[in-house]
């Protein structure tokens, strides 16, 4: 998945399939020719990707600017080839952020 959509690839897959739920859920007549039992349960569906899947991954932690670090291309940069990452680290370690992991502390030699 990485070499197709880059380093934060689940946000870009959550986004497709929320245009496509809200598309569902603005246009019903899409899902006309599934049978009438199971309607209710895709719109269900889409309700649900809308409202938490995407919401949940649309700006995790780990998007470029948080804990992984992108080139121009969307590749994941090579650890020690970029620094801001290492600056939003020293910054969470000063303001005493307690989520940061001991490999980002050894990353960063603090």
């Amino acid at each position: 998945m990485t070499k197709i959509f880059g380093a934060n690839w689940a946000s870009t897959v959550w986004g497709f399939l929320f245009a496509i739920a809200i598309a569902i859920a603005n246009t019903p007549s899409i899902i006309a020719p599934l049978p009438d039992a199971v309607e209710p349960y895709v719109i269900m569906i889409c309700i649900l990707i809308t409202g938490s899947g995407f919401a949940a991954s649309v700006k995790s932690r780990n998007v470029t600017g948080g804990t992984v670090q992108q080139t121009v291309s969307g590749a994941k940069a090579d650890e020690g080839t970029q620094n801001l990452v290492d600056h939003t680290v020293i910054a969470s370690i000063e303001s005493g952020d307690d989520s940061v992991t001991t490999e980002q502390r050894r990353a960063v030699n603090k």
